[in-house]
C-alpha cells in the first residue's frame, strides 16, 4: 500500500507550473524512474505474495491429506512372538528380569493379563494363523512337529496373511515356522507370506542353525536358514539358503532382515499396509546368547547362573524389538503400527540336548505347571496390544485367547470376512480392545482336548474344569525363580527319560486303539468308568494359582462343562503328530544337508 500512495504523489506532481524550469524537470525525471522501480517492485511484491498464498494453502492440503490419508489407510501390523517365554520373565510382571523396551511399548498399550496361549508351540502357530482351536486341526496335545515328520496344518482354509495379503497386506514372516514342511504347499510362501526367512523346524542352534534336541531323523541334524519368496510370476522360490548366515547369531540375523523389509517397504510400497511378523525362537533352548546380552546392568541382580543366561537370551529379544520399532520411526511408519505380543505357551523348566537335561533359567511363578500342561503355566503368558489408537496405559484383568486374533484383526482392519474359509472358535475382542466394552466375547473357550493322553480343559467365566491329569510329565508343582546355587528346579515331575518313555507308551497304545476302535469323541469313552476321579475345578476368581479343588462342591458346575466338552468333542479331529521322530524320507543328507519338503505337492 505504501508504494501505491507514492505513485499517486508522482502523478501530482507533474501538473505544477513551469516556473519550476530544470529543476521540475529533473524532479519529472526522477519520480519517472522512481515510478518504473516502483511498479517493478510492486508487481515482484504481488508476485511473491501469490506465490507464497499458493505454496500457504498447498502446504495445507498437504498435511490435511497426509493425516486424512493416514487415518484411512489401513494399519501397520508389526506381531511378535516369544517362543517358551516363562510368566515371570518379563518385566511388567514385576520379574527379576529386565525387558525394558519391551515393558515401555506394554504400558504405553493394553496388558492383557488373562491372555491364553496354546500348551505347546505347534498348536499356539495353528490356532493364531486360523482362529480355530488345534483339537479340530489334528495338532492338539502337548506334541508338537517334530523336523521331518509329516502332519502339516491343513492346507483347506485360509490363514490369516492370507487375508491380509488379499486387502493389500505386504506380508513376511522372520523367525520360526514349525507348522509343517512336507510339501512346497505347506511352507510359509505358499501359505499367504511375501517372503520367509527363518527355519522351518521348531528349534535350532543359534549360531550354526542346524536342528538339535528330538529335531533330528535317526540322529541327523540339517542345516535350516533360508530366504524363501515368491518369483514375479507368484512361484515359490524355496533352495535359496543361507549358507553365509552359519555362525550369525540368529538374533542379529533377523533383527537386519526386519529392518531390510521395512527400509524396502518405505521406498517400494509406500502407500500399501505392512504385516511383519517376528517369530523369534527365544527363549527356547539350547540356551544360547552372546555374553552382551547376559552382562545387561539391569540383570546384575540375578545370582543363579541359569537365571542370568537365560535373561540374556530374553534381553536379546527385547533388544531386536527396539532396533525394529526404531526403523519405524525413521520411516515414519510407527505411529500407523498396531504391535502385538505373546507367547506361544509357557515357560520350560528344562532344556534337552542329546538327553542331558538341564534347567532352562525360566520361571512361570506363581502360576502352577510347566509348558506343556493343562495348568495355568502353559498357556496363560505375557502378552499386550500397544500401538495406533490403542488406549495407553492399561491393564486388561478379562479373558481373551489366542484364536481371536483372527476375528479381531478381520473386524479391527476391516478385512473381507467374506474370504475366510472356515468356522472360527475365536472371537472378535476388538470392542474389548477398544474399551468400548468391559466384558470378554468368550463365553468359554477350550485349553485342549487330547485323546492321546485322555485329558482336556475348559474355562467358563471363573470357573476351570480339567479332565484327566494335567501334565504328563507330571510338573504339577510351583516353581519360583532358580536362586543362586540351585541346579535344578524343586518337584520338577518325571526324570526325563521316564517321561519320554512314558509319553511313547502312551503315542503306542493309542495307535492300536484306533486299529479296532473309532476314535473317542465324547468324555464318556475317554473314561467310560466315570469321571468321579478324573476331574478338577477351580475357581480362578478367587484362586488363579490353583490350589484348591472345588470339583465336589460344585456337582451341577462340573456336568455343565462336561456337557460343553461332549459338544466340542464331535469335532475333533483325529491327531496327526503321532510320530516319534521324522521318516527317512525327509533326512537332510537327501537335500545337500538341509531340510526341505520331502513330499510331491500333489500328494495328499
Amino acid at each position: 500500500m505504501a508504494k501505491t500512495v507514492v505513485y499517486e504523489n508522482k502523478s501530482a506532481a507533474t501538473d505544477q507550473s513551469n516556473e519550476s524550469g530544470d529543476v521540475s524537470k529533473q524532479n519529472a525525471a526522477t519520480e519517472e524512474k522512481e515510478k518504473k522501480a516502483s511498479n517493478k517492485f510492486s508487481k515482484l511484491n504481488r508476485f511473491l505474495i501469490g506465490i507464497i498464498a499458493v505454496v500457504s494453502v498447498t502446504a495445507i492440503v498437504l498435511i490435511c491429506w497426509h493425516f486424512l490419508r493416514k487415518r484411512d489407510k489401513k494399519p501397520h501390523v508389526l506381531l511378535l512372538i516369544a517362543d517358551d517365554l516363562g510368566w515371570a520373565d518379563v518385566g511388567w510382571h514385576s520379574s527379576d528380569i529386565s525387558t525394558p523396551y519391551l515393558t515401555g511399548l506394554a504400558k504405553d498399550g493394553i496388558i492383557l493379563r488373562q491372555f491364553y496361549s496354546q500348551p505347546i508351540c505347534t498348536a499356539s502357530r495353528a490356532a493364531l494363523f486360523t482362529g480355530r482351536y488345534p483339537f479340530k486341526l489334528g495338532l492338539q496335545g502337548s506334541r508338537p512337529i517334530l523336523a521331518g515328520a509329516p502332519g502339516s496344518l491343513p492346507l483347506d482354509m485360509k490363514l490369516l496373511p492370507e487375508l491380509m495379503k488379499k486387502d493389500g497386506y505386504k506380508t513376511h514372516l522372520v523367525g520360526k515356522w514349525h507348522l509343517g514342511f512336507e510339501t512346497i504347499r505347506h511352507t510359509p510362501v505358499m501359505r499367504g507370506f511375501d517372503t520367509f526367512t527363518g527355519f522351518y523346524n521348531g528349534m535350532q542352534d543359534y549360531y550354526t542353525h542346524t536342528t538339535s534336541g528330538f529335531d533330528t531323523v535317526n540322529g541327523t541334524g540339517g542345516y535350516d536358514m533360508r530366504r524363501d519368496y515368491l518369483d514375479p510370476e507368484g512361484n515359490p522360490v524355496i533352495d535359496n539358503i543361507l549358507w553365509g548366515a552359519n555362525r550369525t547369531y540368529n538374533n542379529y540375523l533377523f533383527t537386519e532382515e526386519a529392518i531390510k523389509i521395512i527400509e524396502d517397504h518405505s521406498v517400494r510400497h509406500e502407500e500399501e499396509p505392512l504385516l511383519l511378523v517376528m517369530s523369534y525362537p527365544n527363549p527356547h533352548s539350547p540356551i544360547q546368547v552372546p555374553d552382551e546380552f547376559v552382562n545387561f546392568q539391569e540383570n546384575s541382580n540375578i545370582e543363579n547362573s541359569f537365571r542370568k543366561t537365560y535373561a540374556g537370551l530374553v534381553y536379546a529379544m527385547d533388544c531386536s524389538v527396539a532396533n525394529i520399532t526404531t526403523a519405524l520411526k525413521e520411516k515414519d511408519m510407527f505411529d500407523d503400527t498396531i504391535v502385538i505380543f505373546i507367547s506361544d505357551n509357557g515357560g520350560s523348566l528344562t532344556s534337552v540336548n542329546q538327553s542331558v537335561v538341564t534347567p532352562t533359567g525360566s520361571s512361570n511363578y506363581p502360576l502352577r505347571g510347566d509348558k506343556g500342561t493343562l495348568w495355568e503355566a502353559g498357556s496363560r503368558v505375557p502378552a499386550f496390544i500397544s500401538g495406533r489408537n490403542v488406549p495407553k496405559g492399561q491393564i486388561l484383568d478379562e479373558m481373551v485367547h489366542i484364536t481371536d486374533i483372527y476375528p479381531t484383526l478381520i473386524s479391527y482392519l476391516n478385512l473381507d470376512g467374506d474370504y475366510v474359509s472356515h468356522d472360527l472358535d475365536g472371537s472378535d475382542q476388538s470392542k474389548l480392545l477398544k474399551m468400548e466394552s468391559k466384558e470378554t466375547a468368550h463365553e468359554y473357550f477350550i485349553y485342549d482336548i487330547d485323546p492321546v493322553y485322555e485329558q482336556a480343559a475348559i474355562r467358563y467365566g471363573k470357573w476351570k474344569l480339567i479332565l484327566g491329569a494335567p501334565a504328563a510329565n507330571e510338573v504339577d508343582g510351583w516353581y519360583q525363580p532358580l536362586k543362586e546355587g540351585q541346579t535344578g528346579y524343586e518337584d520338577s515331575g518325571l526324570p526325563f527319560k521316564q517321561y519320554v518313555l512314558k509319553a511313547y507308551d502312551m503315542i503306542s497304545n493309542y495307535k492300536a486303539s484306533l486299529k479296532s476302535n473309532a476314535m473317542c469323541k465324547s468324555v464318556g469313552c475317554f473314561y467310560p468308568e466315570g469321571t468321579e476321579n478324573k476331574v478338577k475345578l477351580f475357581d480362578l476368581s478367587v484362586d488363579q494359582y490353583e490350589f484348591n479343588d472345588v470339583a465336589s462342591q460344585h456337582p451341577a458346575t462340573v456336568k455343565r462343562l462336561l456337557d460343553i466338552l461332549d459338544k466340542e468333542m464331535l469335532d475333533m479331529v483325529p491327531p496327526v503328530n503321532l510320530l516319534d521322530g521324522g521318516v527317512a524320507e525327509a533326512s537332510p543328507n537327501h537335500f545337500n544337508g538341509t531340510w526341505m519338503p520331502w513330499m510331491d505337492a500333489s500328494e495328499p
